[in-house]
């Protein structure tokens, strides 16, 4: 794929990239892990962003998974304490 310059009369030739590939970006720097203040408001931004079909399937799947990963994560915690 080329573009000509009607100026000069030359062709650019441009390379195209498949979309979603836009090459590496550097890394987020986090000086601090995630608070828990921060982790909700960010919860609330991606749910206010969802279409309703959407959110009553990630309600669904809450409503379905959440106490498995509450008690993943709690036992997690009191694993940690105990070390």
């Amino acid at each position: 794929m080329g573009t000509a310059d009607r100026a000069t009369g030359t062709t650019k030739t441009t390379t195209r990239r498949p979309h979603g590939h836009n090459g590496a970006m550097p890394p987020l720097k986090v000086t601090r892990g995630l608070g828990p203040v921060t982790a909700a408001l960010a919860a609330y931004d991606v749910w206010r962003r969802l279409p309703p079909k959407q959110r009553r399937w990630l309600a669904q799947q809450a409503r379905y998974h959440g106490p498995r990963i509450a008690k993943q994560a709690f036992d997690a915690q009191r694993s940690r304490r105990g070390r």
